[in-house]
């Protein structure tokens, strides 16, 4: 029996099909939809409103099965009911129409007419063919790997935003939530994870088992889920919480992390249905952590799925590795209230799943680390990250258009995952906790199970306090950009010049701290509302010095005179508490990449800053500063300097950070010949003044495999084989081996590399993907691979059309963030002139990595 015929077989015992008609949704207006007019690819606003419209009660009773050779196609069968209010022509969306076997209908198969019901990515069906009420249809068809995800030993679903339609025929818009009865056909020794629990399974002939789940609560389409292959698992139960985890890790000190997995987990869990007076509103809650994953993680209810190198961490995590765990945790659980529980109407609003998601995330997790400085934090996890973007030219508005979904995925980005809870706390600042709190019940009650705007959540909110919000909302929210606060002072009088830099007159409202030295050398600290375009103080004494946004609220960039300037680099070491210092770090960097301060200037702060830092979050974001003019000036005393902080100073957990840091940037030979002895003792027994170093993780030595290989070009070969044969973990080491191509000193060899990249099929586990086309454009090879520039952005679209939401942003960062030459900046100019009409969208990810 062929695997086909299997297939049949089962589907034929596991139900009966009911054949019936298909509809889909009117106009605005109340006119169903004409199948003259034009269809457009994709799911456009027009097409989605019209189906909002008039169709309800969705159900998709699904079939997959998914064969044990990789190379033969995963097969659906799928039976879609749904309500229509009267017949118009139905559009189910299905981007490969071409791989439709067979479409059912009202019991007959319509091989001839269903051909003609294909069109430009959808099944238009006729309003003849139906007729008001109760509709269903049956396709059958093969599916392409898009978005399975699919290895040899196991695969798993992302549909985010609108790649169900890649998977299955759908109504693929966040607004029509159904419920899913799914089944899969599978190896007999995989195991299966899906939104719900198990109902039933039984062992198939040819060696394969059918696995049925329990119909869903009503969903969005890119919230539907399985995971399916060789994994192991284990179960966390108190009683009150039973939690399953699945995973591929080998190493044992690893999964022994579960124990704080699971614990925050069910924190997370806790303070939620706490804070919101909802209980956890889905039937379980399992986790899949998964090797290549896309995102940290990504909140398919019942099934959240998360990376695996985020997740199981490597022996002495550094605070920030600690946190970004917690925090992603956080994060994906508040989307079962945030996202799931309430999802957007439209995906011009997919910022307000994430708004709440990071804005909940960084208040869970602060009980978890009480000697920590949270707002430093959050100063260093979102500030430092949404500004990043917004100083760009390719700056956007957290809320931004939106006219079809296959452009959703464009719009994620620093500025709706890191600026939008910054405004959020803005809110929460005008409103008081309590009135935000109630607004915020309010609002999961109003629209539970169901679908909200922005502006009803402002209406909502509205109700709990007398301020303005949807005028706040105006600027902060549907405007873009950054304000450009001038701070400066006259005698007694302090001056405060808020600007646009695009010129269009806004203003944004904020309150912000400013420290003032006196001329006697006293300090008072200043708290200040900023609400119109000019703002005078008059204090006690004469002002010699400024420091602006002390306290870290404020969001822009801060400019004070020149002498203060360099007053307070020489300062910044010395400021007393460790907020003030982030908050002047982040601001002084802010004035670098404006232009304010010079790149030798800024090294020499930044070096000196570090060698008298005690508080690790501070330590560490002068790393992440150090990275681009260490690399760029390739100043080697500056650079053999900072390799002996990185082994003496007086905070361990900062080495390893640092050591990271140097390996990516450096060009001294001198350092290069540290790190490879570090390398060769993998870590475990170089010493420094009789300390112990670190074990480096087997992320930490692959990296700085890659590093080494392509400073060490004589060694190349050398160093990659040494590096794999420390390799146990299988998922690991097919990761090292895709990477680790790309340190090849000959330039024919990257070339090939580069053009494989230009192959969606190369590119199918994107971080690896991104990972590669970074080392192709390492910044010591800035010159030679300027060549990949125009095809790499030519590809752009591609890398969109067939790639998740966060890939054309990593790719063009890979492509473009190593090269900083006037050669590489003209490509990038002349391909965006050459293309007038660009993509808006793809433009702003192009200018993001520009910088």
């Amino acid at each position: 029996m062929d695997i086909n015929s299997l297939f049949l077989m089962i589907i034929m015992r596991l139900r009966s099909i009911t054949f019936a008609l298909l509809a889909i949704a009117a106009t605005l207006s109340g006119c169903c939809h004409n199948s003259n007019n034009e269809i457009l690819s994709g799911v456009d606003y027009t097409l989605a409103t019209q189906r909002k419209a008039d169709i309800s009660d969705v159900r998709y009773d699904i079939n997959f099965l998914i064969p044990r050779v990789l190379t033969e196609s995963v097969l659906c069968d799928i039976e879609i009911r749904f309500s229509l209010h009267e017949p118009c022509d139905v559009l189910l969306d299905f981007r490969d129409t071409e791989r439709i076997t067979e479409i059912i209908f009202k019991e007959i198969s319509h091989s001839e007419q269903w051909q003609s019901w294909l069109r430009n990515e959808h099944i238009v069906i006729p309003r003849e063919m139906v007729t008001a009420g109760e509709n269903a249809i049956r396709i059958r068809t093969s599916v392409s790997d898009q978005s399975l995800n699919r290895n040899e030993e196991y695969l798993y679903t992302l549909l985010v935003p609108d790649r169900a339609r890649t998977l299955f025929p759908c109504f693929d818009q966040p607004d029509m939530k159904a419920t899913y009865t799914l089944s899969l056909t599978l190896p007999e020794e995989w195991t299966a994870v899906s939104n719900t629990s198990i109902t039933g399974s039984a062992t198939s002939e040819e060696g394969y088992q059918v696995i049925e789940f329990a119909p869903t609560e009503p969903l969005s389409t890119y919230l539907f889920s399985f995971v399916a292959g060789k994994l192991d698992s284990t179960t966390y139960d108190d009683g009150t919480h039973r939690f399953t985890a699945y995973y591929r890790e080998t190493d044992p000190k690893r999964i022994a992390q579960l124990d704080t997995i699971f614990k925050e987990v069910k924190y997370s869990l806790e303070w939620l249905e706490e804070y919101t007076g909802i209980k956890y509103p889905f039937g379980k809650y399992d986790f899949i952590m998964l090797p290549g994953f896309q995102y940290g993680g990504m909140e398919h209810t019942g099934a959240t799925l998360y990376n695996a190198g985020q997740m199981f961490l490597g022996e002495n995590p550094t605070l920030d590795e600690l946190l970004r765990r917690s925090s992603v945790i956080a994060h994906e659980t508040a989307h079962m209230w945030f996202g799931d529980y309430v999802t957007m109407r439209w995906f011009d609003d997919v910022w307000t799943k994430e708004v709440f998601a990071n804005y909940f995330a960084a208040r869970i997790v602060e009980p978890l680390y009480p000697t920590i400085d949270h707002r430093l934090s959050r100063l260093k996890s979102y500030t430092i990250s949404a500004l990043s973007e917004d100083r760009t030219a390719g700056s956007t508005p957290i809320r931004q258009e939106l006219d079809n979904l296959q452009n959703a995925g464009l719009i994620y980005g620093r500025i709706i995952y890191n600026k939008a809870p910054i405004v959020m706390d803005k809110i929460v600042e005008i409103m008081g906790d309590e009135a935000y709190q109630n607004g915020i019940r309010d609002y999961l009650r109003t629209f539970a199970y169901g679908n909200a705007t922005w502006p009803e959540l402002i209406e909502i909110l509205d109700r709990y306090t007398d301020a303005d919000l949807r005028t706040f909302s105006e600027v902060w929210v549907h405007s873009n950009a950054i304000p450009i606060v001038e701070c400066s002072s006259k005698d007694n009088l302090l001056i405060l010049k808020q600007r646009d830099p695009r010129s269009r007159g806004l203003l944004w409202p904020q309150h912000l701290t400013i420290r003032v030295v006196y001329d006697d050398s006293t300090t008072e600290d200043v708290n200040i509302a900023i609400e119109a375009a000019r703002t005078t103080l008059g204090l006690r004494k004469p002002i010699a010095y400024i420091i602006p946004n002390i306290c870290g609220r404020g969001y822009g960039l801060f400019t004070i005179p020149e002498q203060n300037i360099a007053w307070l680099m020489t300062q910044l070491p010395d400021l007393g508490d460790d907020l003030a210092r982030e908050a002047t770090l982040v601001n002084l960097h802010e004035l670098y990449k404006w232009g304010y301060i010079n790149k030798n200037q800024w090294l020499a702060t930044l070096t000196d800053a570090l060698t008298k830092e005690h508080n690790y979050l501070i330590a560490s974001t002068i790393c992440d500063y150090l990275s681009e003019p260490v690399a760029t000036l390739k100043a080697r005393e500056i650079e053999e300097r900072l390799w002996h902080i990185a082994t003496t100073h007086p905070l361990t957990s900062l080495r390893r950070k640092l050591i990271t840091t140097l390996a990516h940037a450096h060009t001294a030979p001198a350092v290069t010949e540290a790190l490879y002895t570090l390398w060769q003792a993998n870590g475990a027994t170089w010493l420094s003044e009789q300390e112990q170093f670190t074990t480096l993780s087997d992320d930490d030595a692959m990296t700085l495999a890659y590093e080494l290989a392509l400073r060490m070009p004589e060694l190349q070969a050398e160093i990659i084989t040494t590096q794999r044969a420390r390799i146990t973990n299988p998922d690991r080491l097919r990761e090292f081996d895709y990477i680790s191509r790309g340190t090849a000193p000959d330039t024919a060899t990257r070339d090939a590399l580069f053009a494989e990249l230009l192959t969606s099929e190369a590119r199918r586990t994107e971080p690896w993907a991104a990972a590669l086309l970074k080392l192709l454009n390492h910044h010591t090879r800035e010159a030679e691979a300027l060549k990949y520039i125009l095809p790499g952005l030519e590809e752009l679209t591609e890398v969109q059309r067939t790639g998740d939401i966060f890939f054309p942003s990593n790719w063009c960062k890979a492509l473009l963030g190593n090269h900083h030459s006037p050669e590489a900046r003209a490509i990038v100019e002349r391909f965006l002139a050459d293309n007038p009409d660009y993509s808006p969208l793809l433009r702003s990810k192009i200018l993001q990595a520009l910088e």
